[in-house]
């Protein structure tokens, strides 16, 4: 447990995660029955099922954060999880299909302490393997009828699905974007977040309650879970942020990696906008550069350290969730759904992975 202020926060996943992690891992391993090409043997290795040979794996398959949301959601509105496995599959092979490009697009050679996708198998291999998760994703989605949910909600919730991963590429163009950028505002990096990151969490928390109520919708309910996952994407970002420099052995990135990336990220648009005099004047310079040095990197850490900026990306992330906690607190939700998503907040809030 870690403790901020008077309050005792969970370092540890919460435990609610474990109830679903198998049927998702099942699902989610389901929808490569029968595909045979090589071209797939990439998804099993970056879904952490395999090696790059591949035998089995023994890696981490990760939080699965997304589908899991969706489950809790579909709970929390009184239904049965099940009903929603088609949204959870659906956002974790569009968040994977994200990933595989992300780690082209930055160059990235390691995630999750294994080989990217394009370092194993070339970049025009990761192209393609990843808008093949895409259509996966969209595949899963056509089977929200099986599921018993009505053909108009499971026609708004693929409507809805496409629509926000538009938002998330959108927000990977503007993450993309404010690297050659001077100068970034608060207020710009925050609506890129609310794309890039919020846009599939957010989702995630409101497709679940949506096709996962008995009877049918409560749009009402629904708009209060998703203001609840529109925070709580933001506050996963924004911690991934602070991981992303300060950051360690857990993350599996040194110390100021986001730094040494020139990254546009929340401590560096912070920095930027907030130094006075010499400082100013240093931190332009650094982020201006062609490539980094060691003493660029601690230079730059120098300056974060004297402007607070690690305490300050905290604060937002804390304001974020008295907001979202406000919202959740006045849902009249299913069990004991009320009480994990008030874990996974302060969960998020202090993860260090």
């Amino acid at each position: 447990m870690s403790t901020t202020g008077n309050e005792v926060r969970p370092i540890s996943l919460p435990d609610f995660f474990a109830r679903y992690q198998e049927p998702i891992d099942v699902a989610l391993r389901a929808e490569l029955n029968g595909l045979t090409l090589p071209l797939y043997d990439t998804h099993s290795y970056y879904m952490g099922w395999t090696d790059v040979d591949g035998t089995e794996s023994s890696s981490s398959e990760g939080k699965r954060l997304r589908p899991t949301l969706s489950l809790l959601a579909a709970e929390a509105a009184g239904g049965d999880p099940e009903t929603a496995m088609p949204v959870a599959i659906s956002l974790e092979y569009v968040h994977n299909f994200s990933l595989i490009h992300d780690d082209l697009e930055d160059q990235d050679r390691i995630r999750h302490h294994r080989p990217t996708v394009w370092a194993v198998w070339g970049e025009p291999t990761a192209i393609v393997s990843g808008n093949a998760m895409l259509k996966i994703a969209d595949h899963a989605m056509e089977r929200l009828a099986d599921r018993g949910v009505r053909p108009e909600v499971a026609l708004e919730a693929q409507h809805s699905l496409t629509a926000n991963y538009l938002r998330m590429m959108e927000g990977q163009y503007l993450d993309i974007k404010f690297e050659s950028l001077a100068s970034v505002t608060v207020e710009q990096y925050l609506d890129m977040i609310e794309r890039k990151t919020g846009a599939l969490i957010e989702t995630a928390v409101f497709l679940g309650s949506l096709v996962g109520r008995p009877g049918g919708p409560d749009r009402p309910f629904s708009a209060g879970l998703r203001f609840v996952g529109y925070e709580l994407g933001r506050i996963f970002q924004i911690r991934d942020d602070i991981l992303g420099v300060w950051g360690g052995q857990e993350t599996g990135k040194p110390v100021g990696a986001d730094i040494q990336r020139k990254k546009k990220a929340l401590p560096a648009v912070h920095a930027l906008n907030m130094a006075t005099g010499p400082s100013k004047k240093r931190i332009a310079e650094i982020f201006a550069k062609d490539e980094l040095n060691g003493s660029d990197v601690e230079d730059a850490l120098q300056v974060m350290d004297d402007l607070r900026t690690q305490e300050y990306c905290q604060s937002l992330a804390d304001e974020r969730w008295l907001r979202a906690r406000s919202v959740l607190q006045s849902l009249d939700l299913a069990g004991d759904t009320a009480g994990d998503l008030e874990d996974l907040g302060e969960f998020l809030l202090v993860r260090t992975s």
